[in-house]
This record gives structure tokens, sequence and C-alpha cells, in this order.
């Protein structure tokens, strides 16, 4: 035996006694982040669905819309009773199982969704639980003009305040109201009887903020979903050619002869209809809080049109940056 293989053979010997574990390959951004917790569900034996698409936002940019002409896709499956289901910033607690149970159970070969605009929201643990147990979900994010979509959510807060509501309660509909209670809801939802500074310290207000910030929302989502998964959409594109809009979301989640879809169960008219029409008269922002709001979300839209230009440069999507 040479004196090379006797050295060999003693180095061997005494490796395996210290036990030398062998070094991984460096993981991925992507890999580290989802490693790091290998399984933040412990009801994951409850869930009985496999979801595969998700619309997170914006709210006020078209959402509704979207829910009801998906609703009447054959071949998609939403839940049963509720637009927007909050399961994984509301109702988490409830467990998988009651989120299962939002599905119909007929739902076997149905590409199963929620449309949700919060979802955009959702701290880094929430997305990365919904990646480990749907990693292969479509995601879809409607991007609206930052000052309209901010003065919309602005004016149906004041709404639903003046008509004492909290977040995710319903009050009886306005026909159903008698004259004294619409003039009342009108006066108090009125945005011309609020000063500027009202409006910018809701604006300024994190649950405001979190929904504004479209490029942070996006990166969090980012961290473990790629680009390729995630479809950015334009809101204007609802109102300008909804059929062509509708058709990129369809082919994003992966639905088969979507030709022949639209072209039976929807018509023009229900394709430009509008929904989830404001209950009191609209009001345009005046003059001087346009300015404001211009000047605070100005950041944002700079921070997610350079996200966009790093993810999806083809997009052909650019926010107004408001240049002073």
């Amino acid at each position: 035996m040479s004196d090379f293989t006797s050295l060999l053979q003693n180095f061997q010997k005494s490796s395996a006694k210290r036990a030398i574990p062998l070094k991984k390959p460096k993981a991925s951004k992507r890999q580290r982040v989802v490693n790091e917790n290998e399984s933040l569900s412990n009801d994951v034996h409850l869930l009985s669905v496999k979801i595969d698409f998700l619309c997170i936002g914006a709210q006020k940019a078209g959402t509704t819309w979207l829910h009801e002409m998906l609703q009447k896709i054959p071949g998609l499956g939403l839940p049963k009773n509720t637009k927007e289901v909050h399961f994984w910033d509301w109702h988490r607690r409830k467990g998988l199982g009651w989120y299962s149970r939002q599905f119909s159970h007929s739902h076997k070969n149905l590409l199963l969704g929620e449309v949700t605009p919060c979802y955009m929201a959702l701290k880094d643990r929430d997305v990365q639980e919904i990646y480990q147990l749907f990693p292969d979900a479509r995601i879809i994010f409607i991007a609206r003009d930052m000052v309209d979509r901010a003065w919309s959510a602005l004016t149906m807060e004041l709404r639903n305040e003046a008509r004492g509501l909290k977040a995710g309660e319903f009050d009886i509909p306005y026909e159903e109201m008698n004259t004294t209670m619409r003039n009342k809801l009108q006066h108090d939802s009125d945005p011309k009887n609020y000063s500027d500074d009202f409006f910018m310290e809701k604006l300024r207000n994190w649950t405001h903020t979190a929904r504004s910030d479209y490029a942070s929302g996006l990166s969090r989502w980012l961290q473990y979903f790629p680009s390729d998964q995630i479809l950015v959409l334009n809101y204007n594109d609802i109102s300008e050619k909804p059929k062509e809009f509708l058709t990129r979301v369809l082919e994003h989640i992966q639905l088969t002869g979507i030709d022949n879809v639209l072209e039976t169960n929807l018509t023009t008219k229900e394709l430009c209809r509008r929904v989830n029409r404001a209950i009191t008269p609209s009001c345009s922002i005046r003059p001087s809080l346009q300015i404001e709001m211009e000047s605070h979300l100005r950041p944002y839209a700079i921070e997610f049109n350079a996200l966009l230009g790093q993810h999806w440069p083809n997009s052909g999507l650019k926010l107004n940056e408001y240049s002073p």
C-alpha cells in the first residue's frame, strides 16, 4: 500500500469520526427567505382547495368589476358568498378549513381564486405562507393613477363614516333610506364640508399609506413569486378596452378556450358596465387639495414606475409622476 493511500484512508476514518458536514450550495434569495421557516401553517391538513389565482389590488382600481366578470366565466371558481374574503389579513385565525369552505364543494376541475385588493399590503409572513401553500398561483395587480385612487378611497371612507360603518360592515341600501337619512348622508359625506388638512391627515394614515405604496407592496410579493407569475395591469384599460383587459387576465391564469368563453358568456354591454358606483354624488378634488395630494404621492409613483421598469419593462404602463 502506498504512503498516499494509507494517508487518505486515515483521513477518511478521522473525518467520519468527526462527522464533518458537507457545505450545501448557497440558496437563491427566494429560497433563503422561504427556507427560514419550513412551514408557517400548522393547520395545513385542513386545507382542501388549491388556489390558482389571486387579485391583490389595488383598492378602488376596478377589482369589483373584475370579480363580477370572472364570476360569469365557466371553468373558474370564486368564493360563494362574498367578493373579498380577507382571509390572509382579517380572518387567518379562523383557519385553513374555514378558508376552504368559502369555495363551492363542486370545485373539481375549476381554477380557483379570489379578489381581495388589500392583499397587496400583506405582511411578509403572510405572503410567504401563501407562497408555501400555493407556489404556482398567478397574481394579478391593477394599478390606478395614485391621486385618483386615493381620492376615491378617501371619499368612500367618508361615506362609510357618515353611515357609522367600520371596515367590512354594510348598512341598509341607499334605495331603502328615507329622505331624512339620505339628506344627512349626503351632507355628512360631502367633501366640500371638510378641509384639505382633514383629508391629508387621513391620507398620511398607515392604512392609506400601505395602499398607496404599490412598490413596497409588490416588492414583498416579488420576494417569493417570480415576476412572470405577477400580472400588472392598467386600470384605464377597463373602460377603454375591457375585452382585451379581461383576456389578458384569463390568459395569465391559464384558462383555456378564452375566445369562445368570452363570446358565449359576456356581451359587450356587460363588459362595459360600470360597477360599485358611489351611492352619493361624486365630487372632484379641489385644486388646493390636488396639489397637496400630488406632492405627497409623487415619491410612491416614481418608485412604482422604477419597479415596473425593472420587473415588467414591456408592460406599457407608466403612472403619472406629477412633475412639480
